[in-house]
This record gives structure tokens, C-alpha cells and sequence, in this order.
């Protein structure tokens, strides 16, 4: 049985760091795995569609990457958010409640700052 402690330790830290890690991953272009939804096939890792098909011929094998960068910003949260229970109550006194609204808003600004080129002429 987990303490309730702790358990706020891993959803706090979890919440704060999944939407700093999608941004860097969005940025990085680091995704889990990548997704033909009109081949049905799952590739692990990022491909782009000249990776495995003529150039030419991406716009008939279009890639998808979300569900790849929601996999590994998830991940990487679950990892921090599991680091978090294991640290001692006395080093997360420290820390301010603020940070719970301050890294989601920070991964906002980024994804709002990365989608700015689709809204220029």
C-alpha cells in the first residue's frame, strides 16, 4: 500500500513534467514509435515516410507521430514521477506548490510557440 504522500508526489511530478517532456520531444522530434495509419503498421522510433518509401510516395504512407511523442513524454513522466516517491519528504518541502502550474503553463507556451508557423502568411 503506497502512503498518500507519496502518491501526491508521483501525480504532482507527473502532471508538472509530461507537458515539459511532449515539448521536448515535439522540438527534438523524439517519438516512441511512429504510426502509417493507411499501411496499418506501427514502427518503434521516429521514421519519416523517405526512410522507408520513395520520397515521392509520402503523401501515400502520411506518418503520424503524436501518439509517439504522447508515449514517450508519458513515459519519461512515469519514470519522474516514480523518481518522486522515493525522495524524502524533508527535500520536497522546499519546493512551492507553484511548480504544479508553472511546468504545465511552460509546456503550453512551448506547444503555442512550435504551432506559431501554421498561423503566419
Amino acid at each position: 500500500m503506497t502512503s498518500a504522500r507519496a502518491f501526491r508526489r508521483f501525480a504532482f511530478t507527473f502532471g508538472g513534467v509530461v507537458p515539459v517532456l511532449y515539448v521536448v520531444a515535439l522540438f527534438r522530434d523524439i517519438a516512441l514509435f511512429t504510426v502509417y495509419p493507411s499501411l496499418g503498421l506501427v514502427m518503434l522510433g521516429t521514421h519519416h515516410s523517405r526512410d522507408v518509401a520513395d520520397p515521392a510516395l509520402g503523401f501515400l504512407a502520411p506518418e503520424m507521430y503524436w501518439y509517439g511523442w504522447t508515449a514517450t513524454a508519458t513515459l519519461g513522466g512515469l519514470a519522474a514521477g516514480l523518481a518522486a516517491t522515493l525522495v524524502p519528504d524533508r527535500w520536497t518541502q522546499r519546493l512551492g506548490s507553484v511548480w504544479v502550474w508553472v511546468l504545465p503553463l511552460l509546456g503550453i507556451l512551448g506547444c503555442v510557440y512550435f504551432e506559431l508557423p501554421w498561423f503566419r502568411r
